[in-house]
């Protein structure tokens, strides 16, 4: 027997119907013998064209499902509000994308990555090329859908996202174009234990994804910072451009501004006839906060994190994260320089010369550090410089 991942409501006297997509988006007999998708499109021909809402809660699943469902819904009479119950992620942002309207709670998530496939047997590399190029294929039919819905954002951009696989709040998946409102009413249940995420009744281990972890830092979030914060200092960001590590208030001022409250809220921006659209300023504020952030340094993600939520601008934050990378190079030097000495020291005991009968007469125990102090220092700065 067909077993369905999707359920409708569909009451006669209603003027709307309902389709809960919940849990796994299985791919049970979906590509052997037709079953499935024939299910799901006479499922859809049922409504006759009534408004539909699909509401979705689920870690993904089958790709090619998903697709399917996404094109069925696309080519749906009526129109689709998409509602996310706690969690997209994976194929199910697929389906998402197909809504006419989506609609995101505040702690609910959103998460994007590239497919994956599961591999049994013995392959050579022109098979594994093979199967490589069918993953980026699947991937660019990936990218084709989310463009559709973040004009905002380029395939560059997009597959940067992927790649990175981005895990997102409703703000952020707002101000990226993923999702159309925010639903500030309906209350997300979420709870995180040993790996396994629960949201709504509907489990995800987020052990088979590759960040999984950073998941925590987003629920512990939802409890503590419901809405966007606002910058405590205006002038944060005018800091000394010869020295920023020097400043003494430095460090201080970057903890008000992970830090900043509500109690705090920015200068209303003056009135201007030829000023960007607020939605559209906002998501540039997003996307060039993330272009500070290469990956690298947990201390800089967080910062950049901290950021987009607070409301901070580039210019706020750019005189941290530069002060974060400055410290980390001269940490990076200072401990190249001891593996240097470290390594002349070593080649010194090594060589055998200790063995050497000396040529000269020998010198005291005082000249003979020395010496050996100096050429040590010699030869590590000719490797610094």
């Amino acid at each position: 027997m067909m077993k369905k991942f999707w359920q409708i409501k569909n009451e006669a006297e209603a003027d709307n119907a309902e389709m809960l997509i919940y849990g796994e988006i299985a791919d049970t007999t979906w590509w052997g013998d037709e079953v499935t998708p024939k299910q799901f499109a006479d499922d859809l021909k049922a409504l006759e064209g009534k408004d539909l809402t699909v509401r979705v809660n689920s870690p993904g699943g089958d790709v090619f499902a998903a697709q399917a469902i996404y094109n069925q819904l696309k080519s749906y009479a009526g129109h689709i509000t998409m509602r996310i119950d706690g969690l997209a992620a994976s194929a199910a942002t697929i389906i998402t994308c197909a809504g006419d309207t989506v609609i995101m709670p505040d702690n609910a998530l959103f998460m994007i990555h590239n497919p994956k496939g599961a591999l049994l047997g013995y392959y050579d590399s022109k098979a594994l090329n093979d199967y490589a190029k069918q993953l980026d294929t699947v991937r660019q039919t990936i990218v084709n859908v989310y463009k559709k819905r973040c004009s905002n954002l380029s395939d560059t951009q997009i597959k940067h996202k992927m790649d990175d696989e981005t895990w997102m709040t409703a703000q952020e998946a707002l101000d990226y174009g993923f999702v159309d409102q925010l639903d500030t009413e309906m209350e997300v249940e979420n709870s995180l234990k040993d790996g396994m995420l629960v949201m709504n009744s509907v489990s995800c281990d987020l052990s088979r994804f590759q960040r999984g972890k950073e998941v925590e830092a987003i629920i512990n979030g939802f409890s503590v910072n419901k809405a966007p914060k606002s910058p405590k200092n205006a002038e944060v960001g005018k800091e000394s451009e010869e020295n920023p590590m020097d400043n003494k208030d430095l460090f201080e001022k970057l903890k008000n501004l992970i830090s900043a409250t509500d109690s705090a809220k920015p200068e209303p921006a003056p009135a201007d006839a030829d000023a960007k659209d607020p939605v559209i300023a906002e998501r540039e504020r997003i996307m060039a906060l993330d272009a500070l952030d290469d990956h690298s340094n947990g201390v800089v993600t967080k910062l950049v994190n901290a950021a987009k939520a607070n409301g901070s601008t580039v210019e706020q934050v750019k005189p941290f994260i530069d002060a974060i990378r400055e410290e980390n190079e001269q940490k990076a030097n200072q401990e190249q320089v001891i593996d240097a000495i470290k390594a002349l020291i070593s080649d010194q005991v090594n060589s055998g010369a200790s063995a050497v009968a000396p040529s000269a007469p020998p010198a005291t125990d005082e000249d003979a550090k020395k010496r050996a102090i100096d050429e040590i220092v010699n030869l590590a700065n000719k490797k610094r410089g």
